[in-house]
């Protein structure tokens, strides 16, 4: 029975005995994690499961060269997604560990170990606007809205052009800055003092 690791950038790596190399353990691992809240008599309530990626661990021997090491490094290093088909088969592999060691016994190849780690990968929503337009092109003003057509982007801030009365400035001016003689003097409702209403 051949073994084979194949990646979508490393190609295949294949393991048949007597020609380039065995696998002589597969070991899978899985675990789950579990939230644990106190609550007031001491005691916890357990509200949820969280179940890890699966994790893949094989190990064995390389022989007749040393191209199959030379494509697990390459694997590894460029974090290709891989399938393993053995006696276990599991989809989306990362490798998370290499090792190789090297004996006079095995002058071509290697005993190697080797983990790989189950992942999910997802892609980003996309939310139709409805032909809305974007941000961008209001910036630019662009936009047919007449309020939107007024503003411009520039750098961190939003400046919008808009012609003001100075009447306008005028009032806001006398707002802000002059003093107002129908603001209370004193308070108009009781104080509470922590004990009563005074």
């Amino acid at each position: 029975m051949a073994y084979t690791l194949t990646g979508k950038k490393g190609g295949t790596v294949r393991f048949v005995p007597n020609d380039t190399g065995v696998v002589e353990k597969e070991s899978e691992s899985y675990s789950s994690s579990i939230t644990s809240n106190p609550v007031e008599d001491g005691a916890d309530i357990n509200d949820h499961v969280n179940n890890a990626q699966g994790q893949l661990s094989i190990s064995g021997t390389i022989v007749g060269g040393d191209s199959a090491i030379r494509k697990l490094k390459q694997m590894r290093e460029s974090r290709d997604i891989l399938t393993y088909i053995g006696v276990t088969r599991m989809t989306g592999l990362v490798i998370t560990s290499l090792k190789f060691d090297r004996s006079y016994k095995n002058k071509n190849g290697a005993a190697f170990s080797l983990t790989l780690k189950q992942i999910r990968t997802t892609t980003s929503d996309y939310v139709s606007m409805d032909g809305e337009q974007s941000m961008t092109s209001q910036d630019a003003g662009k936009s047919n809205n007449a309020q939107l057509a007024k503003t411009m982007n520039a750098g961190m801030t939003t400046i919008a052009y808009q012609s003001v009365s100075s009447a306008s400035v005028n009032r806001r001016d006398a707002a802000y800055s002059g003093g107002s003689s129908s603001a209370p003097l004193t308070r108009q409702t009781g104080g509470y003092n922590g004990i009563a209403i005074s």
